[in-house]
Formats: C-alpha cells, sequence, structure tokens
C-alpha cells in the first residue's frame, strides 16, 4: 500500500520537533496518519469482563485518535458467578447472553455490522465458556472470542500507552479478574504477564467487599506482593513510569483529584502520588459499601470491589518502587479498535512515537470543529513559533509549544461562540482527551488561552500543583504573545507563509515586521506586550 501524501507531510513537519525545539507547522498535515487507516472508521467493540461489559461504538481517526460515539454498560459480576467448579452459573450465563443481545443491537442500530467481541479473566477460567460462545453465534451472530492473556496485555498496552506520553516502563491495567503487567521500552512492548490481581477477585477472595478488617487487609497485601515476586515482576529502573490503566484506577484518579484545586477535568495522564493510594485504600475501608457509593465522584457499581483495586494499585506501585501511577484512560476496547487484527505472536507490538501522537491528535481535534480554516490555524502557530523563539532565551523554551497549540487551536472557539471564542476552547482543552499531552502541558496551554481572554492567570490555575514557579508570569507573556500573533495572522492574505513576518529585537526593542499592517490594528498590543515583557514592542509594515 502507498503511503499517502500526508505522511511525508507529517515526516517533515517532525523533523524540527526535539529536545523543545519547535515544529515546521505549516508542513502539518490535515490528518497525519499512525495505523495504516487513512480514512476514518467505525468500529464497535464488546467486551465482556470480570466486572463489567460494556459495548462502546467508536470512530477512529486515521491519526489513531478515538471519539466515542456511543456506550452500553452493564455491571454483571462475572468473577462473582465463576464456582470452585469453575463452572460459570446459569444466573451468569443468562445475564451475559442478555448483555450480548442488548450490545449488539446498540452497534447495529449505529449502523456498525463489523462487531469485535471478546470475554477475558472470568470466561477464560470458565469451564462452560464454549456454551456461551454459541448462543453469542446463534443468537445474536456475534463472534465472541476469549482472548488470552498475552493478547489481552498486548490490545492493552496499545490502548493504554498510545496517548501518554511515556517511553520506558510498566503498564499495569488492573481489571476485575485480572491484573496484565507490561514492560515497554521506546514505545514498544516487552515481556507480559496475566496475574489474578483483579480488583473484584481481590475483594472477594479477602474479604475486602464491606469494612474490611485490617488483617485481612494486611493478608490482600502480602499476597498480591507474594504474586508479583513469584511471577517475577522487575522493580522500575530510574526514569521509568509506572502506568495503571482500568476502571479502578480511572475511579482512584477521580477521588484523587478532589483533594485539591485541579483544573484539568479529563482522567487521561493524571498522576496520583503513591502515598495517596495507600490512603485512599485505608479510607475506603472505613466506610460500609453503602456509605462509599454515597462518596462524592465514587461509581456505586465499584462501591464493592474499589477497596480492592486500591490495594492492589498500592500494592503494586510499593513493590516495583514507583512514587507515582500515571493515569491512562484508554485501555483493551481502544487498543482492539486501534489494531484489531494483528497477530501479536508473529509482530511486535508497539505505540507510535509521542510526537507524532501529539501532531495527530491537535489536527485531529480541530478538524472537529475548524475543517475550513485549519491553514489559518497552521499558519498562525507558525507565527507563534517564530515570536516564541526571538522572545524568550533558552530558559523558558518549555513554554513554546503550549504557545504554539494554543495558537493552532484557537478557532475551535470560533466554531462554538465567537465572541467567547478563547474560553470555550481552553474549556475543550481541559475536558477532552489530547492524546500525547501531559496534564501540565494541557494546563499551560488552557491558561494562555483564558489569559488572553481575561487579562490575568485563572486562580484555579495559580493555585494547581501544574504550575510552579515563575510559571504564571511566562503564562501571562505567552497570552501577550497569542494576541500579537492572532492581529498578525487575520491581517495577512490567505495565501502569505508565516515566514513574511520578521520578528527580532533591534537596540532594546522587540520588532515585528509584516507586510501587512494599519495604524489601528492591535491597539492594546503594546500595552500590554510591555506589562508582559517590561519591554517596547514596534510593530511595522514592511515590504513583503
Amino acid at each position: 500500500m502507498t503511503a499517502p501524501p500526508q505522511a511525508d507531510a507529517l515526516s517533515r513537519a517532525l523533523a524540527g520537533l526535539h529536545d523543545g525545539g519547535s515544529l515546521d507547522w505549516e508542513a502539518v498535515s490535515t490528518h497525519p496518519n499512525t495505523y495504516g487507516d487513512y480514512e476514518t472508521r467505525y468500529t464497535a467493540i464488546i467486551d465482556i469482563g470480570s466486572g463489567s461489559a460494556r459495548a462502546v461504538v467508536m470512530q477512529v481517526n486515521p491519526g489513531g485518535g478515538i471519539e466515542m460515539v456511543a456506550q452500553q454498560r452493564l455491571n454483571l459480576n462475572l468473577m462473582s458467578h465463576v464456582g470452585i467448579d469453575s463452572v460459570l452459573d446459569a444466573s451468569g450465563v443468562a445475564s451475559t447472553l442478555d448483555a450480548l443481545e442488548d450490545f449488539a443491537q446498540v452497534a447495529r442500530g449505529f449502523g456498525v455490522d463489523s462487531i469485535h467481541a471478546v470475554g477475558t479473566a472470568a470466561l477464560r477460567e470458565s469451564a462452560n465458556a464454549s456454551a456461551v460462545l454459541k448462543a453469542a453465534e446463534d443468537r445474536f451472530g456475534i463472534n465472541l472470542e476469549i482472548i488470552d492473556g498475552g493478547d489481552e496485555a498486548a490490545h492493552c498496552f496499545i490502548g493504554a500507552i498510545h496517548g501518554l506520553p511515556v517511553s520506558d516502563g510498566m503498564l499495569a491495567d488492573i481489571g476485575g479478574g485480572s491484573t496484565e503487567i507490561v514492560q515497554f521500552n521506546g514505545r514498544a512492548m516487552g515481556s507480559s504477564v496475566s496475574l489474578p490481581l483483579g480488583s473484584l477477585r481481590i475483594a472477594n477472595q479477602f474479604r475486602l467487599t464491606d469494612l474490611p478488617k485490617a488483617e485481612d487487609m494486611d493478608d490482600a497485601h502480602e499476597y498480591i506482593h507474594a504474586t508479583l515476586h513469584e511471577a517475577g515482576v522487575p522493580r522500575l529502573l530510574p526514569g521509568e513510569s509506572l502506568v495503571g490503566s482500568g476502571g479502578s484506577v480511572r475511579l482512584l484518579s477521580r477521588l484523587d483529584r478532589g483533594r485539591e484545586p485541579y483544573p484539568i477535568i479529563k482522567v487521561h495522564g493524571y498522576q496520583i502520588e503513591a502515598n495517596n493510594l495507600a490512603e485512599h485504600a485505608r479510607g475506603l475501608a472505613s466506610m460500609s459499601c453503602v456509605e462509599r457509593a454515597g462518596t462524592s465522584g465514587m461509581n456505586p457499581e465499584r462501591s464493592h470491589s474499589i477497596v480492592g483495586g486500591a490495594v492492589v494499585a498500592h500494592a503494586l506501585a510499593q513493590y516495583v518502587n514507583a512514587d507515582s501511577i500515571l493515569v491512562s484512560g484508554q485501555g483493551l476496547r481502544e487498543g482492539l479498535a486501534r489494531q484489531s487484527d494483528c497477530l501479536f505472536t508473529e509482530n511486535a507490538v508497539s505505540v507510535p512515537p509521542v510526537a507524532s501522537v501529539r501532531i495527530a491528535s491537535l489536527t485531529d481535534l480541530a478538524s472537529r470543529f475548524v475543517p475550513r480554516f485549519h491553514l489559518r490555524g497552521r499558519r498562525r502557530a507558525a507565527l507563534a513559533s517564530r515570536v516564541g523563539a526571538s522572545a524568550w532565551e533558552s530558559g523558558e523554551r518549555h513554554m513554546r509549544w503550549p504557545l504554539e497549540c494554543a495558537a493552532y487551536l484557537l478557532d475551535i472557539g470560533n466554531a462554538i461562540d465567537f465572541y467567547n471564542r478563547l474560553n470555550r476552547t481552553a474549556s475543550i482543552i481541559v475536558r477532552t482527551d489530547l492524546p500525547g499531552f501531559t496534564h501540565r502541558e494541557s494546563a499551560y496551554v488552557a491558561a494562555i488561552l483564558l489569559t488572553a481572554d481575561r487579562g490575568r492567570v485563572p486562580a484555579r490555575f495559580r493555585r494547581s500543583r501544574l504550575l510552579s514557579g515563575n510559571d504564571a508570569n511566562l503564562i501571562e507573556q505567552a497570552a501577550a504573545a497569542l494576541t500579537l500573533v492572532d492581529e498578525l495572522d487575520n491581517h495577512l492574505p490567505l495565501e502569505c507563509p508565516a515566514s513574511v513576518v520578521q520578528v527580532g529585537r533591534q537596540h532594546g526593542i522587540f520588532t515585528v515586521a509584516t507586510p501587512v499592517w494599519s495604524r489601528v490594528a492591535g491597539p492594546q498590543i503594546k500595552e500590554w506586550w510591555d506589562a508582559a515583557f517590561g519591554e517596547e514592542i514596534n510593530i511595522m509594515r514592511c515590504e513583503s
């Protein structure tokens, strides 16, 4: 298959992005490709897990970004229906088939005929799972596949690591019946193991569902450590990250986020400190199941298993010497959506480089709102790159990339509410997954937009642990730079590239030379620039 023109454009664009350097924005494609699919496609994924079952209809973009179209979730607790004889009882079989019937109706209601359905730990361990598979095919036309631990780990790796800015470390996907542990290096999957350390399994096995005793908590903790040791799970090396995915990890991140002011609403990319995991385990164990269900941020359907999940997460972090867990909001289902037909036993499993994921996520997001004006966004970002390079010395280079991203995404707000476009764009940034970006970077982008709108950094950002030191001053400078590049871009004819604008310092004055400018353009820019940077700015018209 011949690569599309977008692939070459993306390669040229990424060539300039390294160690805080800038991107060749004007070479960025509208739809960069990372997974070999050159057009948007739709897929339905059914996941029959040990705790819950879920059906999702997803739009998979050429860059690997995923947009949820529909979702259906049922709490089956299948692990509780598998007896000591390894037989899934009649109630478990019936509820699974009821779920499959409902899920098939939802998927086909959206016009998705191709349904990829998988079962995990509970069905793997059920001696009579074949009856479920046959009924799924005969009654609903669903080819339900029970995947082994290795394939589950590979799909979890593709789903969870794709959108996180990590290169080396370990992934722990904590499900209801099992935990898949994957080592990875250079964003390529290494060894993996599936262990019987699911949240629901541990909660049931050690009586952690309702006001557990301290000795039961200790026994669970010791059992998890022993299981990890027997499986040969290694400790993390310096510079490696522990990534967590699965419903329990996502719920713990929501509970943790409520402990302090935090401006980013999305789960994906959140960091839970290991010490906080221990506190959550103790705090949740001190409540009855009913009390837990009523706790702010709690999913009531997980109130009986969350102590098990918290103990697994904490014990694992402690065992591998991790200071924190980096949360992935994606996992098995997203991995299946991206690459459902991989032969993992024959092919190496890897995810695209972080740089290409970041560009793909930006272009996918922008194209949802502003397909007509994406060229202006690219030029505005290129202008921001030129201004940022001249405005800041090397010590502030970390602010250049968020400035460029804010400039690129600015038109999103136009599609919603032009008069509040900065605020609307920022609102989307803090709420939507932006693959490849850290929460700190997302906070920078949103804060720059809001500061350009309001004149100062909002309190919820200034008080957040995501900003520190001199960040507020730098964000105010970036907001002044954003206002400048927006005015420059507004005045340039569409066919003019960013390179027609010259930026530099002359005799201590920040000087901008542009071929199109007027006496009344940008009346507040000079005042704002002087307040933010403490220097004079001179914008003059010149021949292109």
